[in-house]
C-alpha cells in the first residue's frame, strides 16, 4: 500500500505541474522523493531524446547509463542555478521569502515539461526554439504562479449587520 500511495503522490505532482496556477505553488512544499523522481523524469526523458539523435559508438545500455548520469548532473546544475533566479523572483514578488529548500522543489517542478521539450526541439534542428523553450517554459512556470498569489488579496470576512 505505500507504493500505491507514493505512486499516487508521484502521478499528482506530474499532474499539478502541468498547468502553471495557484495550486502549482503547493509543488514547493513537495516531498523529498517527488522532487527527485522529477529530476530523474527530466534526466530520464533528455536521455531518451538525446538517445535517438546522438551517435553511440559503444553499446546501448552502457551509453544510455553514462549518458542519464551526465544529463543527471547536468540537470541538477542547471536547476541549482535556475533555484537562485526563482529565490530572487520570489523575493520580489511574494511578501514573504522561501527558504531555499522550497525553492528548488519548485523549481524542479516548473522545469518537469519545458525541459524534455526544449531538448527534443533543440535536437530536431531547432536550436533557438529549443533554447528558447528551456528558458521562457522555465519563466512562464515559475512567474505565473507567483503573479498570480501576489495578485490574489485576501477577502475581507463580511459580518452581517
Amino acid at each position: 500500500m505505500i507504493h500505491l500511495s507514493f505512486l499516487r503522490q508521484l502521478i499528482n505532482y506530474l499532474q499539478t505541474s502541468l498547468i502553471p496556477n495557484r495550486p502549482f505553488l503547493r509543488l514547493r512544499l513537495a516531498d523529498v522523493s517527488l522532487y527527485f523522481c522529477g529530476l530523474a523524469w527530466i534526466s530520464f526523458w533528455t536521455t531518451v531524446i538525446d538517445s535517438f539523435f546522438l551517435q553511440k559508438n559503444i553499446p546501448i545500455v552502457v551509453w544510455f547509463i553514462l549518458h542519464f548520469i551526465f544529463i543527471a548532473i547536468a540537470v541538477l546544475l542547471y536547476v541549482l542555478f535556475m533555484a537562485y533566479l526563482t529565490k530572487g523572483f520570489v523575493r520580489l514578488l511574494l511578501p514573504r521569502p522561501w527558504a531555499y529548500r522550497q525553492t528548488f522543489p519548485y523549481t524542479v517542478a516548473t522545469n518537469l515539461w519545458s525541459f524534455p521539450l526544449g531538448m527534443l526541439l533543440y535536437q530536431l534542428d531547432y536550436p533557438r526554439f529549443g533554447i528558447g523553450i528551456l528558458l521562457i517554459g522555465h519563466f512562464v512556470y515559475t512567474l505565473v504562479p507567483l503573479w498570480i498569489a501576489r495578485s490574489a488579496k485576501p477577502r475581507a470576512s463580511r459580518k452581517p449587520q
